[in-house]
């Protein structure tokens, strides 16, 4: 005791009491208190929900999740892109028309009589090609192809 004295002499005049304390009456009114939580406990554990609101809660929420999702997304888009996709499919529509109509009347040698006259071959001069393969093909491509 003398050295820790010698060592610290403000340590050593600390007092040596524990710095915790229980409660007066502490453990004498225990066992009526756990008994009054333990019948809370109880009570609140016989009000429970209906299982089946349990059950279909989450489902509830991911099918109002999509709805909302729906709603912000798809039907405006579809509003939108409605007015626009009705005019070109009408359009294709008529065009699809057109070419059944040509195409009903042929028979098969007429068909590949006119497949046959469109395959005429075409003479290109150094100017179209090089013009032709300057806007299709860069540096690179043109370097690979001729190795």
């Amino acid at each position: 005791m003398d050295e820790l004295n010698n060592i610290a002499p403000k340590l050593s005049g600390i007092k040596k009491d524990p710095p915790f304390r229980v409660p007066e009456n502490y453990f004498e009114d225990l066992p009526a208190r756990l008994q009054s939580r333990i019948a809370q406990l109880d009570d609140t554990k016989k009000e429970k929900p209906n299982t089946i609101v349990r059950i279909l809660k989450p489902a509830l929420g991911l099918a109002a999740s999509f709805a909302i999702i729906f709603m912000l997304v798809y039907w405006p888009l579809s509003k939108f892109q409605g007015k626009y996709a009705g005019q070109n499919q009408a359009g294709t529509e008529a065009v699809d028309e057109n070419y059944y109509s040509l195409v009903a009347g042929l028979d098969e040698n007429s068909l590949y009589s006119l497949l046959q006259e469109n395959e005429t071959e075409e003479q290109f001069n150094d100017e179209e090609l090089a013009s032709y393969l300057s806007t299709t093909f860069n540096d690179y491509d043109l370097f690979a192809e001729i190795k």
